[in-house]
C-alpha cells in the first residue's frame, strides 16, 4: 500500500495498522487542539485577572487601614494637646487663686486649707501650712484665730505656730519635722498638771533645742486670737495671745515664714483662721 503524507501507523496488538486519515480530519483535530490551547489560555488571562483584582482589594484595604490609623493618631494627638491645654488652665486657675498662704502637706496628708486659703485645719492625725510671704525686714503681725480645739485632754491635741529659715522651707515641709532652724510656740495639754501649757522652742540645724522656755500656763480655747510680732530689722520674735503678752527673743534668721502646724487625735479637729 503507498503511503503519502495523509496516513499514519497505528499499532494495535503487536501489528502495525496504517490508517487514513484526511487532509479534512487532520485539520479539524488541529482546530480542536488551537481552540483548546486558546481555552486554556482564556483560562489562565481569568485566574490573573482575579488575582489582579484580589491585590488591588488588599492594596486598597491597606490603604484604608493606614488611614484610619492616621486619623486615630491624629484624634489622639488633638485628645491629649487638649488634655495639656486643660490641665495648664487648670494649674494657672489654681495659681490665680493661691494668696499669700498655701497647703503643704505632712505624713499623712491632711492638712487643707479653705475659705480662700486662709482657714487650715486637720480632719485627722495632723499637717502644716508654711507661709509664702518672705519676712526680711519691717514689722509684721500675723494673727492666727483658733476656731477648734475640741478637746485639749487628748495628747496628740497640739497646736504649733511659729517661724521658720526660708532656705529651710522645703525641706521643713517634705520631712515634716522640726529639724531645721525653727522659732514656735506651742500649746498642748499637760496631764501631768492638768493645763494647757504654752511652750517656746529655738532649734538649731542639727535638730538640738537651744532655747525652751515656759511661760505663764495658759488656757488656749476655741475663738482665741493668737499673734506673732516680727520684727525683722531688730531680729526679734514676740507672742500674744488676745490682749496677754508673752515673753520673745531675738537673733532670728535674715528671712522667715509663717508657719502652722496642727495634731490631733483621730476624729477630732483642730481649726485655725489667718486673719
Amino acid at each position: 500500500m503507498k503511503k503519502d503524507k495523509n496516513h499514519i501507523k497505528l499499532i494495535q496488538g503487536g501489528k502495525e495498522i496504517i490508517k487514513w486519515e484526511s487532509k479534512r480530519d487532520k485539520e479539524g483535530k488541529k482546530g480542536k487542539e488551537k481552540k483548546s490551547r486558546k481555552g486554556n489560555k482564556g483560562e489562565q488571562d481569568e485566574k490573573e485577572k482575579e488575582k489582579e483584582k484580589e491585590k488591588e482589594e488588599l492594596d486598597e484595604r491597606k490603604r484604608k487601614s493606614k488611614s484610619e490609623m492616621k486619623g486615630k493618631k491624629e484624634k489622639e494627638k488633638e485628645r491629649k494637646g487638649e488634655t495639656e491645654t486643660e490641665k495648664e488652665k487648670e494649674k494657672e486657675r489654681k495659681s490665680e487663686k493661691k494668696e499669700e498662704f498655701d497647703p503643704e502637706m505632712n505624713y499623712n496628708n491632711q492638712i487643707k486649707l479653705k475659705n480662700e486659703n486662709k482657714t487650715a485645719w486637720n480632719p485627722n492625725y495632723g499637717g502644716m501650712i508654711c507661709g509664702k510671704k518672705i519676712y526680711s525686714s519691717g514689722k509684721h503681725e500675723i494673727k492666727i484665730k483658733i476656731d477648734q480645739f475640741p478637746n485639749p485632754k487628748n495628747e496628740r491635741n497640739l497646736i504649733r505656730l511659729g517661724v521658720i529659715k526660708t532656705e529651710n522651707r522645703e525641706n521643713f515641709i517634705k520631712k515634716g519635722n522640726y529639724s531645721e532652724e525653727t522659732y514656735f510656740f506651742k500649746t498642748n495639754w499637760d496631764r501631768h498638771h492638768q493645763k494647757l501649757e504654752s511652750e517656746k522652742y529655738k532649734c538649731d540645724g542639727n535638730g538640738k533645742w537651744t532655747e525652751k522656755k515656759y511661760p505663764k500656763k495658759i488656757n488656749l480655747k476655741k475663738n482665741d486670737i493668737f499673734t506673732i510680732f516680727l520684727d525683722m530689722d531688730q531680729k526679734k520674735i514676740s507672742f500674744k495671745i488676745n490682749e496677754k503678752n508673752l515673753e520673745g527673743w531675738g537673733n532670728l534668721p535674715q528671712k522667715v515664714n509663717f508657719f502652722a502646724a496642727l495634731d490631733s487625735q483621730k476624729g477630732e479637729k483642730n481649726q485655725i483662721t489667718i486673719i
